[in-house]
């Protein structure tokens, strides 16, 4: 803003006298800043009232469906043996239980080891002999192989055994280790085995060596190896053969994309099928799409004689691959609809023209040699319709046979992959690397297999020990399934939760020996009844705050406060003035009147019920106060006769409770009412939400509307400050030319007079 200085020689209050000239601008002006202000409040106080709307919106959405009312409660006779609870889907009933077995997880207790040890102690300083020895970790994953040496920490140890898949510590108070599987049930156990003596003595250094069901599986995949089909003893010639034979074919497995036979070479092999597939069956689309092509510019009625001239059909080729827009750019949109109007074919039928169209442009367009476009035009242009018949069933054949071809080979792959897991034992045992022969790999399998003979009987009884004795030894707990019958069927799974039908059983103890439990599944009334009721509550709050905005005193008078006004006003009087206006932004509203409708029509209808009688809400016990008896804004709330919790209607019906009498007698019944209403509600709701060229998609106020126009009191007001500023200048540019005037003429006089005096 400019500074002026003015008045100077003429003493007069320049600024008050322009202020007071362009006051009448500045009113207009003033009058659209207040619109404005005003539109803006109306605008906060739709946007807060339309997320209220929303959010009963969403939860009617929720009501329609039966999962919001299928609430079920459940109990069992002996919550020591198990705890039960119910899902939306448990059938209402009683059914009998017995646990047969809890789910346990497989877990080694270590003995306790010599005094001293920390873990920082060495394998070695434990008992294990001097060099190097493997341990193998076997679980549901594979196996895994832990090389151990005497020099080896007890802490790296156990950093191994949580690499290879279990859980492990030592517990320096009680001077032991602890491993245990990461989940319960037979299937996630896990084996604890050496393969040599240096790793048994390990083992039992650490107080591990142990005898369990999964040590015995571990040991049992080695003898394998050692027997035929029939289970009898190979000798060893016959096992370093079969060994030979393995580690070869797996060899050859895992070869390079050069070896015939391997993986990678059976993966190239997919790979080129796939990519004849996939040319046949591009070939095929675009046999399919320019035989259609063609028969629809050629065809007329089916005479086969088209309304187009061979040229005129070459040139509407031409353009029907393209879109709308670029026949207007090209300058052919008016020649395209002219000859698109000889033709004589309906719209639908042109939009499947022009897809195929596409579809020959693009096949073209791609330039892959083992396309087989030229072939293809040759067939329908010499031999028509019969001839492209043939080649699309030759087409066909060879599709098949493709795929017949890939499916066999990634079976082929999938049984070779089979295999090599099958035999993962012994690549882990004896790795293949540089320098290593086969030979060299089967006499390490020889030897490890020599140990497990000898190691699956090198146990002791714990009973044969002192007590000092067993102290020393580990003790075993194998990984169990839980085992449960309900109403006579058996259901067993890995962890101790168990879920039929609906209803989640979590086993604590095995029952008694003809021990039956019952488990009672019914409706939770109280549930449904707290939803209902949560949903009224909503409901009656939103039409409360609705009526007194549509019923608010009348703010008359009242208008925003400008800059000017408000400097003459505490900061209290502007809050209520301005709180005074806000309060009645939405009086008598039209918008907020016709929501109001919706919502209470929708409320007070009846809905017939598959037991064909008509219900309402007052069926169930459900009413409003009427206008006369309620207080102010509440004639349209909902009260339960006879709810305890509203002192309005707690008195109603003999004190008791209408609406949760009504679901204890038949919960179905208000349930599939209460779908009904919520489902009416939420359509309308639904219908009244939908974009307009006025409101925005779930807004029931004109909101595009009101957002159009602030923006024009935007431009509007800008266009009066304009005016305003115009005039100001206006004005300041007359006074100072007045005050200049009067400055020369004051000079003039003042010269006059000093001649005269002189």
């Amino acid at each position: 803003m400019a500074i002026r200085v003015s008045g100077l020689v003429s003493g007069l209050d320049t600024d008050s006298i322009v202020q007071e000239l362009v006051s009448a601008y500045s009113t207009k002006k003033d009058k659209y800043v207040k619109a404005q202000t005003k539109l803006d409040w109306k605008m906060d106080a739709w946007k807060e009232l339309n997320k209220k709307v929303n959010k009963l919106y969403k939860r009617l959405g929720n009501m329609k469906l039966s999962s919001y009312y299928n609430k079920k409660t459940t109990t069992i006779s002996d919550s020591t043996k198990a705890t039960v609870t119910a899902s939306n889907s448990a059938l209402n009933g009683t059914q009998k239980l017995t646990i047969n077995q809890v789910a346990s997880t497989g877990y080694i207790t270590g003995g306790v080891l010599k005094d001293g040890t920390t873990a920082d102690s060495t394998l070695g300083q434990l008992g294990m002999a001097d060099g190097k020895g493997t341990i193998a970790v076997a679980t549901k994953k594979g196996t895994t192989n832990i090389e151990v040496s005497s020099d080896m920490t007890l802490k790296k140890f156990i950093n191994k055994l949580k690499d290879a898949g279990v859980s492990a510590s030592y517990d320096a108070s009680n001077n032991r280790i602890f491993v245990s599987a990461k989940e319960s049930g037979a299937d996630n156990d896990f084996a604890l085995t050496a393969t040599d003596a240096n790793g048994l003595s390990a083992l039992k250094g650490m107080g591990l060596y142990v005898r369990s069901d999964a040590n015995d599986k571990a040991y049992a995949a080695w003898e394998a190896y050692t027997k035929d089909a029939s289970g009898n003893p190979l000798s060893d010639a016959d096992i370093r053969t079969n060994l030979t034979t393995i580690l070869d074919n797996i060899a050859t497995i895992q070869g390079d994309d050069s070896t015939v036979g391997s993986i990678a070479y059976l993966q190239n092999v997919s790979a080129s099928e796939k990519t004849k597939l996939t040319n046949y069956q591009a070939d095929r689309n675009y046999a399919m799409a320019y035989t259609s092509m063609k028969n629809a510019l050629k065809d007329d009625g089916g005479t086969g004689t088209s309304k187009l001239t061979q040229a005129e059909q070459d040139e509407l080729e031409a353009m029907l691959w393209k879109t709308d827009s670029q026949l207007k750019d090209d300058g052919k949109d008016e020649r395209f609809e002219e000859l698109k109007t000889k033709l004589g074919i309906s719209n639908d039928d042109m939009a499947k023209l022009r897809s195929n169209a596409r579809t020959v442009v693009n096949y073209e367009d791609a330039a892959n040699p083992a396309y087989n476009q030229d072939v293809i035009k040759y067939v329908k242009d010499n031999y028509g319709t019969a001839g492209m018949e043939t080649w699309l069933e030759n087409n066909a054949n060879k599709i098949e046979t493709t795929s017949e071809n890939i499916k066999a080979n990634n079976d082929l792959i999938a049984s070779k992959q089979a295999y090599v897991k099958e035999h993962a034992l012994l690549t882990g045992a004896a790795p293949a690397g540089d320098g290593i022969t086969t030979a060299d790999r089967v006499n390490a399998l020889m030897e490890k297999i020599d140990f497990v003979k000898q190691a699956k009987d090198d146990y002791v009884d714990p009973s044969t020990l002192t007590e000092e004795e067993r102290k020393k030894q580990a003790t075993r707990i194998n990984g169990s399934n839980a085992e449960i019958t309900l109403n006579g069927a058996t259901y067993v799974s890995a962890s101790n939760d168990i879920t039929v039908n609906g209803i989640t059983i979590t086993a604590l103890q095995k029952t008694d020996p003809g021990e039956e439990l019952t488990i009672t599944t019914q409706a939770n009334v109280q549930g449904i009844y707290d939803s209902i009721k949560d949903f009224l509550t909503e409901y009656n709050a939103l039409m409360k705050e609705m009526d007194q905005l549509y019923n608010a005193d009348s703010a008359k008078g009242y208008e925003p406060l400008t800059d000017e006004e408000k400097e003459a006003m505490s900061d209290k009087e502007i809050d209520k003035w301005e709180e005074k206006i806000k309060g009645s932004i939405l009086r008598r509203d039209d918008t907020l009147s016709s929501v109001m409708s919706l919502m209470t029509s929708s409320m007070s209808k009846g809905f017939t019920l598959s037991d064909g009688k008509k219900y309402s809400l007052a069926s169930f016990g459900i009413k409003t106060q009427g206008y006369f008896a309620a207080a102010d804004n509440e004639g349209k709330l909902y009260h339960i006769d006879g709810d305890s919790e509203d002192e309005i209607s707690a008195g109603n019906n003999g004190g008791n409770n209408a609406l949760l009498k009504a679901i204890q007698d038949d919960p179905d019944k208000v349930q599939e009412f209460f779908q009904k209403l919520s489902d009416d509600l939420y359509t309308r709701l639904d219908k009244k939400m939908q974009s307009t060229t006025m409101n925005s998609r779930f807004s029931i106020y004109h909101d595009k509307k009101m957002k159009n126009d602030y923006d024009d009191y935007t431009k509007t007001i800008k266009k009066w400050e304009e005016k305003v500023s115009a005039m100001e200048d206006k004005y300041y540019k007359q006074f100072a030319a007045m005050e200049k005037a009067l400055s020369s003429l004051q000079s003039s006089t003042s010269a006059l007079s000093g001649l005269l005096g002189s």
